[in-house]
């Protein structure tokens, strides 16, 4: 499975991330159905580096034509005048292999919980943080995942 792929791959080469979005939405308790994984990771040109080789190394190419550098370095001017929020990987080969890093919010800044699942612990982001970030947007499926989060407290 795609996200025990992930999961493994990123711990074995010690890269901070967790899981956000849907999947969290659905490792929290509330049934949700989602295509695209979504991740936090440290904000650092280094781990965004990393991040490029390793999901490179499984098949992923990143869907923008620019490097991680060039986002690391621009990631302000990106986010102002491009509404840049996700470094967006795909693999070719298999388009449900998606994965999402989300670019708004640094690992470093938020509490991270290990969830019991079927494939062993998983970072997931926190309840209360899931609920601030979803919180921010003015997406209709973010708006209905916080209703219904809420309702977990």
């Amino acid at each position: 499975m795609f996200l025990k792929k992930i999961q493994d791959k990123l711990s074995k080469e010690g890269i901070p991330f967790a899981i956000v979005g849907g999947y969290a939405v659905a490792i929290h308790g509330v049934a949700r159905g989602t295509f695209d994984l979504d991740v936090i990771t440290e904000i650092s040109e280094e781990n965004f580096l990393k991040m490029e080789s390793i999901l490179g190394s499984i098949g992923l190419k990143s869907i923008l034509p620019i490097s991680a550098m060039e986002i690391f370095r621009n990631l302000e001017l990106y986010q102002r005048e491009k509404n840049l929020i996700a470094w967006n990987f795909v693999n070719p080969e298999r388009q449900r292999e998606s994965l999402d890093i989300i670019l708004t919010e640094d690992i470093r800044n938020c509490k991270i919980e290990q969830a019991k699942t079927d494939f062993g612990p998983l970072p997931v982001i926190s309840l209360e943080d899931l609920i601030r970030m979803k919180s921010k947007t003015n997406r209709a499926q973010d708006i209905e995942d916080v209703r219904a989060l809420r309702k977990l407290k």
